[in-house]
């Protein structure tokens, strides 16, 4: 596929996201919220929409940028474990347009739960004991915006987190396990309630979170590129290798959208084939699942369109960018 079809994704998924603009930069649904706007400034930006990106920022500064750093307005009850991936994202925004205000200070909420022992972020806002998880895409998407925002040393510390992780793993690369706590090491028992929070098996069928290895990835070739600590890029290829082998099912899922991105970073450093070929595919399967109207519809989630979409929009811009001709 050209690149370029890539980059007319991109497009037609931007213009599906301005409908959701209005005028005085509100997005979206707003009895959601963060929940619905968190991806978009950088969807914006990154296809060169920055006036539409900077009304949006402007209107969460006045309405959802909250004393603390902390970002809403929140639906009723959101105490989820993943709470934190929400601000990672707004805060990579903002500072990828230059509006500190929103992405130090949101940074400097962050930080506060960040587990200096460990090096991971916790999943929680409200407990941080030697028993709370933390998981490994709450904790990259963490790091992810510490690395975009300079506090280096929660950065590194993400990636040693990253580390002692892979070293944890019982059967890698057939499975990877991706909570973590420090009373208990890596959790290898899984909650039936819960199961696809816990692990990912490279060959099995139905939803799982294949996110975990590409954004783990991702980040580590970032932090690669920060430092130039060559073991960090060594432990980006590591988190691939899962995704090398893992089932065209699995590739299928638009959960599959941060390993594209994870290896697009890759193929600029590397310029592997099996990295470019990767995220050819993968936006393929993206490109494949694009609605007429220029969106996407969530895995399981029909109600999260404009999270979907502003996600894909991101993807694809990784795509065409390292491997336009």
């Amino acid at each position: 596929m050209k690149s370029e079809h890539f980059k007319e994704g991109r497009e037609q998924g931007t213009k599906y996201l301005l409908e959701q603009l209005s005028s005085d930069g509100q997005f979206g649904n707003p009895e959601a919220g963060v929940t619905d706007y968190y991806k978009v400034p950088s969807a914006f930006q990154v296809s060169g929409r920055n006036q539409s990106a900077n009304l949006l920022i402007d209107w969460i500064r006045k309405n959802g940028f909250k004393s603390d750093g902390d970002f809403g307005p929140r639906p009723a009850g959101d105490d989820l474990y993943y709470y934190l991936y929400f601000n990672s994202w707004v805060i990579i925004g903002a500072q990828r347009l230059g509006q500190f205000d929103l992405s130090q200070k949101g940074m400097e909420y962050l930080r506060q739960f960040w587990d200096s022992q460990s090096g991971g972020f916790y999943s929680s806002v409200t407990n941080s004991s030697s028993t709370t998880k933390q998981d490994l895409w709450v904790t990259s998407g963490c790091g992810q915006a510490a690395l975009y925002t300079g506090h280096m040393d929660i950065a590194i510390g993400v990636g040693n987190w990253m580390k002692r992780m892979m070293e944890l793993q019982p059967d890698y690369p057939k499975r990877l396990y991706t909570v973590y706590s420090r009373s208990k090491g890596l959790h290898t028992d899984i909650d039936e309630k819960d199961p696809i929070r816990y692990v990912l098996i490279n060959a099995t069928e139905g939803d799982q979170y294949f996110f975990h290895p590409g954004i783990a990835a991702g980040f580590l070739a970032r932090l690669y590129q920060a430092t130039l600590d060559q073991q960090w890029l060594d432990l980006s290829m590591e988190y691939m290798k899962f995704a090398e082998t893992a089932s065209d099912h699995l590739l299928n899922l638009l959960r599959a959208g941060k390993v594209a991105w994870a290896a697009s970073v890759l193929y600029t450093l590397t310029s592997k084939e099996v990295y470019k070929n990767l995220a050819e595919k993968i936006g393929s399967n993206i490109l494949d699942q694009q609605a007429s109207d220029g969106g996407w519809h969530s895995v399981g989630e029909p109600m999260l369109r404009n999270d979907a979409t502003a996600e894909m929009v991101v993807w694809l811009d990784e795509i065409y960018q390292a491997t336009r001709e």
